[in-house]
């Protein structure tokens, strides 16, 4: 067995784990039929490593420059130059390849799991283009990506594409899937965006590589609110991620040290603003349901833009278990999801602090 290391740090509910087996590092995804995170390699191989156990093996020979990864029916595809490849994931023999001729540095893909139709961005190439990976036919789907497009996201429920973009103050992009139209979002103020993913409650998330330290960004699903940092340590050129929504762990390719990191996330809430008219008071509503098992909301209103809002949760010992908002805010209402899935039965306070302003207040989660 090769040697590895396992460094646990755990920070209120969110634990890493650094794994450092690996050459480069360029993207991950999560096999659930096998219970192992997959890893693209720059020195071309295809890393496996089980879920259970941490153990990290070789999979498939990829080849060298391998980075986009991702699933679809029984295999996964990876992104080598301008040729996508395809592994089984029973055995790890390859069984598909498609090369997008004209294609110079395929780095980031999504993927209609309903359609197996992937999006692939074309890093140097500055396009996108469109692969049916039952078929094999491929075509440039937008010919002009205004930028070096990286990591690329399959939003079914919004009929969309988000992409992340290589450079200074990076850009967030959309492609509308009914007219390919290409629209900026936003420009994020942070530099060279690689990797994008959503969590289970459509937050969404990007790694960014500067400025220093190396960090992942969350926004809200419309990109209405102040960006979070989320995570600003423990990661070195984080590449393209991914996000096992099932057990809210985040996967952290380091390109820039060789680690893949895993980020328990699963006590980062969803946030959403649910009304836009400036309330009149400072207030912390009761969360709801409660009690509750093991996910509940809160509601609190903020009357003026508050350069940092902070909602935590703390035991019945007063130590904090928990915080769910920690950012700057604009003047609003606001929704915040809970899961409390790693906490144990019992009373809990949260409370809310902008400013000179506190209010807390009192919950039970039952088990």
């Amino acid at each position: 067995m090769k040697k590895y290391s396992v460094i646990i740090a755990l920070l209120l509910l969110n634990a890493t784990l650094i794994y450092s087996q690996y050459t480069s590092p360029e993207s991950v995804v999560y096999d659930s039929v096998y219970n192992r995170w997959l890893v693209t390699n720059q020195g071309g191989i295809i890393k496996q490593r089980n879920n259970a156990t941490g153990v990290v093996t070789d999979f498939a020979p990829a080849g060298s420059g391998s980075h986009g990864i991702r699933i679809y029916n029984g295999r996964v595809y990876a992104c080598v130059g301008s040729t996508i490849k395809g592994f089984s994931l029973a055995t790890g023999t390859q069984e598909f390849t498609a090369t997008l001729s004209g294609a110079s540095f395929l780095n980031g893909m999504g993927i209609d799991q309903s359609t197996g139709i992937a999006y692939i961005s074309d890093f140097t190439g500055q396009k996108i283009y469109k692969l049916n990976l039952n078929t094999g036919v491929w075509w440039i789907y937008v010919p002009t990506a205004g930028g070096q497009p990286n990591g690329v996201y399959f939003d079914a429920p919004r009929n969309r594409l988000l992409i992340c973009y290589w450079g200074t103050n990076a850009a967030i992009k959309q492609v509308n899937l009914a007219d390919s139209s290409l629209t900026t979002i936003t420009n994020t103020g942070f530099n060279n965006c690689d990797g994008i993913y959503l969590d289970k409650y459509d937050n969404v998330y990007i790694s960014s590589w500067s400025p220093a330290p190396a960090k992942i960004l969350r926004y809200d699903i419309n990109f209405s609110l102040p960006v979070a940092i989320v995570i600003n340590s423990g990661l070195s050129s984080p590449a393209d991620i991914y996000i096992n929504k099932n057990s809210d762990t985040l996967g952290v390719p380091n390109s820039g040290n060789n680690t893949v990191t895993f980020h328990n996330i699963g006590g980062i809430a969803g946030i959403q603003q649910i009304n836009q008219n400036i309330p009149h008071n400072f207030s912390l509503h009761q969360n709801y349901p409660n009690p509750f098992n093991p996910v509940t909301k809160i509601s609190f209103d903020i009357p003026e833009n508050s350069s940092n809002v902070k909602l935590a949760v703390f035991n019945t010992l007063g130590q904090q278990v928990s915080i769910l908002v920690n950012e700057a805010l604009t003047a609003g209402s606001y929704e915040v999801s809970l899961n409390a899935v790693k906490l144990s039965s019992g009373v809990y306070y949260y409370r809310l602090e902008s400013g000179s302003s506190v209010e807390m207040k009192k919950m039970i989660l039952l088990k």
